[in-house]
């Protein structure tokens, strides 16, 4: 599994693009509980098939079940345009979060556009019960296999 551990800062930072976008660039302040994500590479059969995406959260080495984690299906474009196909789970008792999506890489990604991995968040902007928790991320690779083996996943098609 990919692992990336806890960010800290002295606060939260956050850069307004033109567009409104606000992107975090901080996580949270010393003294918050360690959290850290795992996630795993994918391998699609078939871009049309189901495609699910998952991740683990621990919180100092346990699982940290009943919170809301992000994840994010990466697409890139003509011009190397980058875009995300964003979804949200509750982790359960093991600290899982998983997502299944119905048409799999073929529906994720528009005409001329390619799934190239996904990305897990768990950024709590406040205490959970009581408790200041790090921020946390990770990323993984999502391939498609071909007859030559593995690669990136081809141009998305319609539906």
């Amino acid at each position: 599994m990919l692992a990336l551990g806890r960010r800290r800062g002295t606060g939260l930072l956050a850069v307004v693009f033109a567009s409104g976008l606000v992107v975090p660039l901080g996580g949270c302040f010393d003294g918050c509980t360690d959290t850290v994500l795992q996630v795993s590479p994918v391998e699609a059969d078939d871009v049309a098939a189901p495609l699910t995406v998952s991740a683990r959260l621990t919180r100092d080495g346990d699982p940290f079940a009943g919170v809301a984690v992000k994840l994010a299906v990466m697409v890139v474009g003509p011009n190397n345009a980058h875009s995300e196909a964003l979804f949200s789970a509750t982790t359960d008792a093991d600290g899982r979060a998983s997502v299944t999506r119905p048409g799999g890489v073929a529906r994720l990604s528009p005409i001329n556009h390619q799934v190239t991995g996904y990305a897990a968040y768990f950024q709590p902007l406040d205490k959970i019960d009581g408790v200041a928790y790090c921020w946390s991320s990770a990323t993984a690779p999502i391939t498609c296999r071909a007859d030559a083996g593995s690669g990136p996943c081809p141009a998305g098609r319609p539906a």
